[in-house]
């Protein structure tokens, strides 16, 4: 390097130190003034209404059981004829059919009424249909079912 060119830096640089520490300095315990920082933020993509898909979460609905009325149709000691019964009582009958154990007996029981207005309308179809000495007895019922 050329001496001439070795004494031009050293005055640039001499020069440089120079501006930069002729600002005032703060003194300790004197609070020092901050600039806010602008910080960019990234944009956010935002997807085609075709791109996004919503997932359906299927819920399943469990019965509520309520204070109702059912018809009792049948009343047997074995379990199997109670069973039976209640399978025939399936195909006359578009109510659900249930076969209820309350020792010693096995009940076989339609419906899942809320009312007893409903429970007397169907008593009166059950009757029809062929089956007799049937009435209604109040119950835990699952209507919905």
């Amino acid at each position: 390097m050329n001496p001439k060119h070795l004494v031009l830096l050293i005055i640039f640089v001499i020069g440089a130190l120079m501006v930069t520490s002729c600002g005032k300095k703060p003194e300790v315990g004197e609070p020092t003034e901050e600039l806010p920082v602008l910080v960019e933020e990234e944009p956010v993509e935002e997807f085609p209404e075709e791109l996004v898909v919503e997932e359906e979460i299927e819920v399943p609905i469990v019965p509520v059981e309520t204070y109702g009325y059912r018809v009792q149709i049948g009343a047997f000691m074995s379990q199997s004829n109670a069973e039976l019964f209640a399978a025939a009582a399936r195909t006359n009958l578009t109510g659900n059919v249930y076969v209820e154990q309350i020792p010693p007996w096995h009940k076989v029981r339609v419906g899942d009424l809320l009312s007893r207005e409903e429970a007397e309308m169907l008593r009166a179809k059950v009757l029809q249909l062929g089956y007799p000495g049937s009435f209604i007895v109040e119950t835990m019922v699952t209507p919905g079912l």
